[in-house]
């Protein structure tokens, strides 16, 4: 208990030093005070106070006397840069690492490896004593989707994936798609890393191509980043082009999708609505008309087909009809 009573003082005095301007008139205790409560440090103004003192015996700090309340701060000509990590950006690199692990560029993720480290030394250094350090044991973000694991990703491959969209350069890959039994071979102009649950997508044009398509990378067999610049189709723009849809495996259209809900599902949809245009009206038997703009694509047709006992489709009619053939398939197995 001694040991972490006396790291929780000095992560307390280490972010009370980065909490003071670099000058006059500077922060009051009181203000101090506060504002490592918000940190999550139980600490009185008293113990700030006493705190000031000390830190000014060894650190170059002036405390502003010259009227009431005494204001602290750095000595002009201070050096500033207090290494270390503080309370709140281990909290953020925790709870970030894994999403970061994906998107970063391994060269940059190296230099953070030693940061996350530290983040993790620090909150657990810390647990004892402050209850904000606790945070990550009590919150996590879990998909909605049925729970699938990570598909093996070679990291030499994401490496040089990463360098080619970091360096604007093409790349020569062998790729094994999905739905063919063969490998083929495309040079890719990379424009894009996105993540989409468990799986990572370069999002590229194949050459002669100028149309943006996804690329799963974990089915990347081979690549190379070549010394040819790539080359970005006209007009694009990452965030039009999720707005598109595509991540939903949209071709960009859009429909008016009309079905009727038990109020299980309709309950749901009030609270995470399909679109900013639904409209949900309760009916005469306690079902629900449900209306809404969708993308219209495969994401769609997965998730009425996931919901297909709890509503049925009205419209679009080649949707519905779709809807009742792959049911007829679906229990026809059965």
């Amino acid at each position: 208990m001694a040991a972490a009573s006396s790291q929780n003082t000095i992560a307390r005095q280490w972010q009370l030093l980065k909490l003071l301007p670099s000058r006059a008139p500077g922060l009051e205790a009181r203000v101090l005070t506060l504002q490592l409560q918000h940190a999550g440090f139980a600490v009185s103004k008293r113990t700030v106070e006493r705190d000031l003192q000390d830190l000014s015996l060894l650190f170059p700090l002036q405390c502003n006397d010259k009227s009431m309340p005494f204001g602290w701060y750095w000595m002009r000509d201070a050096s500033l840069d207090i290494p270390g990590i503080s309370l709140a950006e281990a909290l953020s690199l925790t709870l970030v690492e894994a999403q970061m692990r994906q998107l970063l560029p391994a060269p940059l993720l190296s230099s953070l490896n030693a940061r996350f480290s530290q983040a993790h030394n620090t909150l657990q250094s810390l647990q004892a004593g402050n209850a904000s350090a606790r945070w990550p044991d009590k919150v996590a973000s879990v998909s909605a989707d049925m729970h699938l694991l990570a598909p093996k990703i070679d990291s030499d491959i994401l490496q040089q994936v990463q360098q080619a969209l970091l360096d604007d350069k093409q790349l020569e890959v062998s790729y094994h798609a999905l739905h063919q039994s063969a490998v083929k071979a495309y040079r890719l102009n990379p424009l894009a890393l996105v993540q989409r649950g468990q799986i990572s997508y370069l999002i590229a044009s194949a050459e002669p191509y100028t149309d943006p398509l996804r690329f799963a990378v974990h089915r990347f067999v081979q690549v190379e980043v070549t010394d040819s610049a790539a080359v970005t189709p006209p007009g694009f723009n990452l965030q039009r082009y999720l707005a598109s849809g595509a991540m939903e495996f949209s071709e960009g259209d859009t429909i008016k999708l009309e079905f009727i809900a038990k109020q299980v599902l309709a309950n749901l949809l009030q609270e995470t609505p399909l679109s900013a245009d639904m409209a949900c009206d309760k009916l005469d038997n306690g079902d629900y008309h449900i209306s809404a703009t969708v993308h219209k694509g495969w994401q769609l047709n997965l998730w009425l087909m996931s919901q297909s006992s709890y509503l049925t489709v009205l419209a679009p009619q080649d949707i519905r009809e779709s809807i009742k053939l792959r049911l007829a398939e679906a229990l026809a197995k059965y």
